[in-house]
């Protein structure tokens, strides 16, 4: 080994007399490869003992060291203590002293025991010699792959990695690592890659891939490629088409890994991508990415296809945040130089890690900017990252944002500065209105790990993330607001008359103030509007001519505005004591408008609906918090493109009309907390596009049989109808049912019929 340049350490040759076991000890806490050559006299040397338990004891401790045990004139059943031959040493040692001293002696040879090895019992030893010293340079070459020193919580992800490499399979298989720039991708592929490399023919990490694309680096990365996976050196005359007929041809004939780190769509690397299709049986395929769509799950070109004779197959992993837990323990590494925090820093550390959302680059970032800063700096510098996010962080997540087209960057905007944990169903009829085009875009911003839809359709953001957004928009105008295209908490920018054309979503608060056409003169693009009280007043003729959204929060009991007609508006949300009397008001906006959401909540007042009829336009409508309501306007029938209904908290409602069965495009019907509502219409099944049908916590006590006409519904929700004590037969008839919540109910026995129903998952939990 040393001929061939590996440093080795032996015991025998590195220490001088005199010189005590711990310094055998630092040795190989220093090492990175052991290799314990066990022979028949092993056993009864309490050294080697001492320095086998020292090596078991390093590479559960650290990773990348690990154990390639040699079997010199011995079998592995007697390293594990199952014949006479190590055994009797161990006992004799126990003699002397004692069963804790040799306890971990005899752990540590079990252990090792169960290592895959090298065995030269009654074998030729010049040829297991040659395969040693090459498996070791292998691995001392590969370790090039340098970590940060301080590595947490990323264990449990390498080993979900290695799960969906499993590199025994002999498919090819591709892994894509996605998620937002500073999460951790390369840092996580790096760790996956210094563990498995090992077990290929060729490996190769090619680093920064996106930043190197555009500026000819692309035939930088084929050459090191080419000299790392085929130990071949392009000529400095090759370009791009030449190394890559090259790499073609080579790549069927070995085994590989390969990591293609922070990989965009540049379509000569989607070209390398579409060769490694070809690679040797086993290969692996590991590329990072902020944005997964840009590795379309297809097959290569139809005139290849014909080379692909085995199977390939994708995996993805999304990289997620860490866990607090986790990140508040890098923190303390990277700001205290210890695993515990302060106590006199603890709350502060605390809103530090928060600040961050669980991005390891942002905790490296502010974990050394506070690193060794007084109590005082640290209040100091926390309010100001919570106004102005530090400058490396921005420009880390800008590269994503810069990567987007103009209509996903207004829709990313709007979502960090108003809709974080919101529902997304609402925004998307509003972006649909602005022609953002929504239903493609948002897809760009999942890719991208700009956003999640989780749960019932909540829009999740990182805090990075939110932050980032909206220090885009303060820095639109540093200074002054009103020219910001966003504003929130803004209700002072329009009393005073400073809003600008550049605004076009405002957001007010708690306010008493009547507000005039005069106040909105300038924001004549607003299309997002939310208040939180006051009134409109006067003449608003061509004011607010582009809202699309107006959620007001405690609204009046009368709108004082008159000629207030918004044209371009398709989602009301109201909330306040709204009366029958004073309806008409609220009308004028809705009628003149394509309205397509409308939402009333929290009247005290209100004992029937209003009308409906003008609203023919509506998809979604929300009754909720209607404390007396207790009749819902006939009109509704003629909600003809209604496929949403909610009604929740209308706790005096006695039922739903008979006139509910002509909204046949409705595709959900929910009521929850109707304590009055005992019986569904026989209506009900004419309704046959419905899909969800939710009753929780009413008082229903029946269902009717005309249920089976519901032949498209696939959730059912009756949890809490404690007065419910039977389903009808019809339940079983309905072939697309998929889920049957009966939590609460008062049912004891199902009907038969529901064995008809295969795929059916039942909830009854009392």
């Amino acid at each position: 080994m040393s001929d061939v340049g590996i440093r080795v350490f032996r015991d025998a040759e590195e220490l001088r007399p005199g010189e005590k076991i711990s310094e055998i000890l630092r040795a190989v806490k220093s090492s990175q490869i052991y290799i314990p050559i066990f022979s028949k006299d092993y056993a009864s040397s309490k050294w080697c003992l001492r320095e086998l338990t020292c090596m078991v004891q390093c590479t559960c401790q650290f990773s990348g060291k690990e154990i390639l045990p040699i079997f010199y004139d011995v079998d592995p059943l007697d390293v594990k203590l199952q014949t006479e031959l190590y055994k009797s040493s161990l006992l004799k040692h126990e003699e002397d002293l004692g069963f804790i001293e040799v306890k971990p002696w005899k752990e540590a040879l079990t252990t090792v025991s169960r290592i895959s090895g090298w065995h030269l019992k009654d074998k030729g030893q010049g040829t297991v010699i040659k395969d040693i010293i090459q498996n070791i340079s292998q691995r001392i070459a590969i370790r090039k792959r340098d970590l940060p020193t301080n590595l947490v919580g990323i264990d449990d992800r390498i080993e979900a990695i290695k799960k969906l490499l499993d590199c025994n399979a002999s498919d090819v298989r591709f892994l894509i690592i996605h998620g937002i720039g500073g999460i951790g991708k390369t840092t996580l592929a790096k760790a996956v890659f210094n563990q498995v490399s090992p077990l290929f023919e060729g490996r190769s990490f090619l680093s920064d891939i996106r930043e190197s694309s555009p500026c000819g680096g692309i035939v930088k990365m084929q050459r090191k490629l080419a000299a790392d996976i085929l130990g071949f050196s392009l000529p400095e005359t090759f370009d791009f088409e030449e190394g890559n007929k090259v790499i073609r041809e080579g790549l069927p004939h070995k085994r590989v890994l390969l990591v293609l780190d922070d990989m965009d769509g540049y379509h000569q690397w989607m070209q390398l991508v579409n060769h490694c299709y070809f690679s040797g049986s086993g290969s692996r395929i590991i590329i990072t990415t902020r944005d997964k769509s840009v590795f379309p799950m297809t097959k290569v070109e139809k005139s290849e296809e014909k080379i692909l004779t085995r199977s390939t197959k994708f995996s993805l992993y999304e990289m997620k945040e860490m866990h607090f837990d986790h990140a508040l323990l890098l923190f303390n590494k990277l700001a205290f130089n210890r695993d515990s925090t302060p106590c006199d820093l603890y709350d502060l550390s605390r809103e530090a890690v928060a600040l961050t959302g669980g991005l390891p680059f942002a905790l490296e970032e502010i974990g050394s900017l506070l690193h060794t800063k007084s109590k005082l700096k640290w209040k100091s510098t926390l309010k100001r990252l919570k106004e102005v996010p530090l400058e490396k962080v921005q420009q880390k997540l800008k590269l994503s944002y810069d990567a987007l087209g103009y209509e996903a960057q207004q829709i990313f905007l709007d979502i960090a500065c108003f809709f974080v944990n919101k529902k997304i169903t609402n925004a998307m009829y509003m972006w649909e209105a602005c022609d953002l085009y929504p239903e493609y875009e948002i897809d760009v911003l999942i890719n991208k790990s700009l956003i999640e839809v989780v749960g019932h359709d909540r829009i999740r953001m990182q805090d990075p993330l939110r932050n980032f957004g909206r220090e885009i928009i303060r820095q639109e105008n540093i200074g002054i607001p009103g020219n910001q295209s966003r504003l929130w908490l803004a209700v002072d920018i329009v009393q005073a008359k400073k809003g600008t054309n550049n605004v076009v979503a405002l957001k007010l608060r708690r306010s008493r103030h009547n507000f005039t056409c005069k106040d909105f003169a300038n924001l004549m693009n607003v299309r997002f509007l939310e208040l939180d009280g006051g009134n409109f007043a006067g003449n608003f003729e061509d004011t607010l001519s582009e809202l699309r959204w107006l959620y007001w929060r405690n609204c009046p009991l009368k709108l004082q505005a008159n000629n207030f007609v918004l044209n371009h508006l398709v989602v009301l949300k109201l909330s306040g004591n709204i009366t029958i009397q004073h309806w008409s008001g609220w009308i004028e906006i809705m009628v003149a408008s394509n309205l397509k959401v409308l939402k009333i909540a929290g009247s005290k007042s209100l004992m029937k609906t209003p009308r409906f009829s003008e609203l023919v336009s509506l998809e979604r409508l929300v009754l909720k918090d209607f404390l007396n309501l207790a009749e819902i306007d006939h009109s509704i029938c003629q909600l003809e493109q209604l496929t949403y209904l909610k009604i929740k908290w209308c706790l005096s409602l006695r039922e739903l009309p008979e006139e509910i069965g002509c909204l046949t495009a409705l595709r959900e019907l929910i009521l929850i907390q109707g304590f009055c509502v005992h019986y569904l219409p026989d209506s009900i099944g004419n309704i046959t596009l419905l899909s969800r049908l939710v009753m929780e916590d009413t008082g229903v006590v029946k269902l009717p049989d005309t249920i089976n006409g519901l032949g498209d519904l696939q959730y059912l929700c009756l949890a809490y109808c404690t007065s419910l004590n039977s389903l009808p037969d019809a339940v079983g008839e309905l072939k697309s049912l998929t889920e049957l919540d009966l939590t609460g109910t008062s049912i004891e026995k199902l009907p038969r019929s529901l064995c008809n129903l295969k795929d059916l998952k039942l909830r009854i939990n009392k």
